[in-house]
Parts: structure tokens; sequence; C-alpha cells
């Protein structure tokens, strides 16, 4: 099924004119008062089509180009929120801190996202930052630290949390775990990334559409659009079962797949089983 259009037409031409050009050059110590605060109340169309994409029912629900770019759009403001939290650059040349580490929090509550707490590791919820090497090899991840907090718009995945786990050799290669390429990213700090807005001009780059990932009662649901899209997928991507680590991991995490894999049209549907509560 396909949805009439959700987002306010030409929506994300407003958000990034409007919330993330400002953002990326502000240069003050009041973001949420002077940038924030005056978007949401410009744009509360924009905060009503981002909860109702949120719903659990729009997983079944192909969304049009146009909500898909302001998706993205809103994603990009995102990345930009959480680099402050993110670990030391590593180049020059890397994007440093003008936020402050406030501002995530800021938005997510403006937008009307929550952050899923006090859960066990998860490749849906949880972007690995850093591993540490367990003794016993078979130990599966286990969640030893956080980075930042995820968020989720009602069941749609905003961003991952990023987080330091503890993991065995037969589940993660501390090295490429937390070095490889973290597709379906467009900004990192301190790690190569791969979006499908990279190599394209200013304009162009905007029409790239948002990965929509859902938290369900019953099952997570990896890339809802590729799922609902009858066009066969890419010939060249890669074999399934890379299709499904990359898509769940969006790294590589035993194997080096590299920077040049052809993920974008690759979906996946796992059941949902509720994990017990970290310890605080």
């Amino acid at each position: 099924m396909t949805a009439e259009m959700v987002f306010p037409e030409s929506a994300w031409n407003e958000i990034r004119f409007g919330l993330y050009e400002p953002t990326l050059d502000y240069g003050g110590s009041e973001w949420g008062r002077d940038v924030l605060d005056p978007w949401v109340a410009a744009n509360s169309p924009v905060v009503v089509a981002l909860r109702q994409a949120g719903e659990a029912e729009m997983a079944a629900v192909s969304l049009g180009q146009e909500d898909r770019w302001a998706l993205y759009a809103l994603s990009r403001v995102v990345e930009l929120l959480i680099l402050p939290s993110q670990p030391p650059a590593t180049g020059p040349d890397a994007p440093t801190d003008w936020l402050p580490p406030s501002a995530y929090g800021q938005f997510v509550t403006a937008i009307g996202g929550t952050f899923p707490e006090g859960e066990a590791f998860h490749p849906f919820l949880h972007e690995i930052v850093e591993v540490t090497p367990a003794d016993d090899a078979q130990e599966a991840p286990l969640l030893v630290g956080q980075w930042w907090p995820g968020c989720l718009v009602g069941s749609l995945l905003l961003v991952r949390g990023g987080v330091s786990v503890r993991a065995g050799a037969h589940h993660l290669d501390p090295v490429l775990a937390a070095t490889s390429t973290l597709y379906w990213a467009w900004r990192r700090r301190y790690r190569q990334v791969a979006d499908l807005s990279h190599g394209w001009g200013g304009n162009s780059q905007w029409r790239t559409e948002f990965r929509r990932d859902y938290r369900l009662p019953d099952r997570f649901v990896y890339n809802a659009d590729a799922a609902l899209d009858a066009t066969p997928p890419h010939s060249g991507g890669p074999p399934p079962n890379t299709d499904v680590d990359l898509l769940r991991y969006r790294c590589s995490t035993l194997v080096d797949h590299g920077d040049d894999q052809w993920v974008w049209g690759s979906h996946h549907t796992e059941p949902f089983v509720t994990t017990p509560a970290v310890p605080g």
C-alpha cells in the first residue's frame, strides 16, 4: 500500500534550509532557543508528519520519495547533533564540536522522540563504537557503555545509540566492528561512512531516501521501503548472508566487506524478542 503524501510539500527543503543549515552554521551558545524553538514553532505540520510516519502500521505502507527525503533531511540534523558525543576525530579534517551535547536531547524532546534505554545490546538499536574482546570467544555482545542514546519516534528508528560492547571473537572482530565502513551513515568523526548522498552535488544529495527501520511488537523490520518495493534487487549486490550482516549491524563484523557494497535495496525481518534490562 502506498500512502498519501505524509509530509508537507517540500518539507525536506524547509528542514534543510530552516534547521540543518542554521545548525551547521551556528556559533552561539543557545542552539535550542535560537534555532530549534523557532523552527518547531513554524513547522508543526512537519513534526506531526514525523509522528505519523512513526506509527507501527506505517511499516506496511510505502512512502513516496519526498516523504523519505524529508526523513533523510531530519536524519542529517541528528547526525550533526550526535557529533559532540562521539570519540575524538581520527583525522585533522574531521568535524569538530560547535554544539553543546544537550542539543541532541532538546531535539528528541521537541519531535516527540524517545530514548530506548535499559535494554540489552541489539544491532537494531545500537551502533557499535568500541569493542572490548571477551576472554570467552563464544560470549555474545554485551553492552558495557553508551556514547549517545538512540532515538525512536513511535516505532520508527531515527538513529541508533552509540555504544561500547564486550564480545567474543566468534561474534565480533573488535577492530572491524569498531572501524569498518559504516553504511547508511552520512557523517561520523571517527570512522569511514557510506551513504547514497555521497558524491552528489550540494542540491542533488538531498534527494536521498531515508532507510526506514521499525520496531514492532512482534518483529524488527529493516529497510521497510525496500521490502515493499517490487523492483528486483540490484544485480551487483552482495550475497544474502552479507546483506543481513550489513543490514543488521550496518558495518562489517567478522569479515571485511569493504566500502563499496550495494546494500541499499536489501531488507530483512526478524522476530522481536524482549531482552532483559541492563543492570544499573
